[in-house]
């Protein structure tokens, strides 16, 4: 079944949780681009839509078609979660993009978000990413995410462990583009 390519006001209004009245406000004050039908009804291209929503945080519902590949970021560094924010945001492979700071939080992330590919920091702090992959690895509801262990500290022992717990492949910091784009490719991604 192909997607819908346009949408009235009233179906827009339930995918932003607002009245269709607020939808008609924001279409007349030209914070949402609307075109009108032959008969004078107003429409909202999905593209559009798609665009208002991410550009105003709202939650994309499922229905609005291919929202990419869903990845989940988990470190405590922040330039790590920039570099690999940047890197996926520049390609042309749709992505949605979530990070955790520390285990707790990838956890719930984890069973809301429901990544498809989750880069996992070994080193963080509470609830380690070990214990993150195991608990991944034994859901399952979760068991087929796919995880790229990331790490500046382990090798050797520490690193066939996150293997042996379900990782696909441990990823050493620092990385290039090159190597996220080798990692993605190895868990079915391909990043053009």
């Amino acid at each position: 079944m192909e997607a819908k390519q346009s949408f009235s006001t009233s179906e827009v209004a339930r995918y932003c949780h607002v009245t269709a009245d607020t939808i008609r406000k924001w279409a007349e004050a030209g914070r949402l681009r609307v075109f009108k039908t032959p008969g004078g009804h107003r429409r909202i291209r999905r593209d559009d839509l798609v665009r208002f929503m991410k550009d105003n945080n709202i939650p994309l519902h499922e229905d609005l078609g291919n929202p990419g590949v869903k990845i989940l970021v988990v470190d405590d560094e922040k330039a790590v979660l920039s570099v690999i924010r940047r890197f996926l945001e520049r390609s042309e492979t749709p992505f949605q993009i979530e990070v955790a700071l520390d285990g707790f939080d990838a956890g719930q992330m984890v069973a809301g978000f429901k990544p498809d590919v989750v880069f996992l920091d070994l080193r963080l702090p509470g609830i380690d990413g070990f214990e993150v992959c195991r608990r991944i690895k034994h859901n399952p509801m979760t068991e087929s995410t796919q995880v790229i262990a990331m790490t500046g500290y382990y090798q050797g022992e520490a690193a066939q462990r996150i293997l042996d717990m379900g990782a696909t492949l441990l990823l050493q910091k620092p990385f290039t583009p090159d190597d996220l784009r080798r990692a993605l490719a190895k868990v079915g991604v391909d990043v053009t």
